[in-house]
């Protein structure tokens, strides 16, 4: 699954680090839900970005945006993803 927007990767987006998660079960959808995901890059600027919710814990949301070759997977704090 890919989102309708295609991005040019000249930067990587940062992805939460096992630690910060935690040591929770990771809960994976059959289909995955369309969101919204707050991203930040390592340039630091932070993008709404569309996206699909392929996993999650209490803490953290998997989102995966883009449009291949350039299609990203990363952890955010579940207070950055928006439902729809």
């Amino acid at each position: 699954m890919v989102t309708e927007r295609p991005r040019l990767a000249q930067r990587e987006p940062r992805s939460l680090q096992p630690e910060q998660m935690g040591d929770l079960s990771v809960s994976t959808p059959t289909v995955p839900p369309k969101v919204h995901a707050w991203v930040l890059w390592e340039d630091g600027v932070e993008e709404l970005v569309q996206a699909y919710a392929i996993g999650w814990t209490k803490r953290a949301v998997q989102v995966r945006f883009g449009a291949p070759p350039h299609q990203q997977d990363v952890w955010v704090w579940a207070g950055a993803v928006l439902r729809g």
